[in-house]
């Protein structure tokens, strides 16, 4: 099967590159990092399998979508996105698979059969919608960006995050990684029963605070299990309060 790819992160890419290279039916037939160059790919390239990034520069991905169904005859379509919130409109585009990044290699490969499968019979609607009711699934891990790589880091291994305006700074004790998500994205993505925003540009994990001490009346000071000490805002203070009880 020939496969489209449209991601504008390079690392994305090479992480699905690495996918493909393991499996024997699969072959690029073209990698696109905006949404025109994806437009023009789709009128030029024969596709299988179409795995798309949402969020990319240039046209809207679903706009590129609606405009082409009528011209070409669309691959199998697989959204692969840092985004939950889209899912509903790929139901409506009759995607086969909604991935949320990070994914691992046999959720990519549960992607592939479910296109195969499609393919074959035609995959009922109601498992791209048990798909979509997974999405509520708190992740376990992230991949993170190291060098030319991208490495699995353990949820429970995250102390806290740091906001560095549209990327995030993730702390594991003394090692921190830089992610191409806004500390808002991964607010949404984390458990708040073990995450807590502290701060507009902090978010920690609440099995790593060792210390909590006022800091006034209405503000207070945290000391995590690496030893960094934060302080928590005014806004944020009534939040800590409540996990504290």
């Amino acid at each position: 099967m020939q496969l489209l790819i449209a991601d504008d992160e390079p690392l994305a890419r090479d992480l699905l590159r690495r996918y493909v290279e393991k499996c024997n039916d699969i072959v690029i037939a073209a990698e696109c990092a905006t949404g025109d160059e994806f437009a023009s790919a789709l009128r030029s390239v024969h596709a299988d399998i179409a795995l798309l990034d949402i969020r990319m520069p240039g046209e809207d991905v679903f706009e590129v979508l609606h405009q082409a169904s009528g011209i070409v005859t669309l691959p199998f379509i697989v959204f692969a996105t840092a985004f939950d919130n889209y899912a509903a409109r790929a139901f409506e585009l009759n995607a086969v698979d909604y991935l949320v990044k990070p994914f691992t290699f046999d959720r990519f490969v549960q992607a592939i059969r479910r296109v195969r499968d499609r393919r074959a019979s035609g995959t009922p609607q109601d498992e791209l919608a048990a798909v979509i009711r997974d999405l509520g699934r708190r992740p376990d891990r992230f991949l993170v960006p190291q060098r030319d790589r991208m490495v699995p880091i353990a949820i429970e291994d995250i102390t806290w995050i740091q906001a560095e305006g549209d990327y995030s700074r993730i702390h594991c004790g003394t090692k921190s990684y830089v992610i191409s998500r806004t500390l808002k994205d991964l607010e949404l993505r984390l458990d708040p029963n073990r995450f807590i925003r502290i701060h507009r540009s902090a978010i920690v994990s609440t099995s790593h605070i060792r210390e909590v001490h006022p800091q006034g009346s209405s503000r207070f000071r945290v000391v995590l299990s690496s030893g960094t000490t934060l302080i928590v805002s005014r806004t944020r203070s009534q939040a800590l309060r409540r996990w504290m009880l």
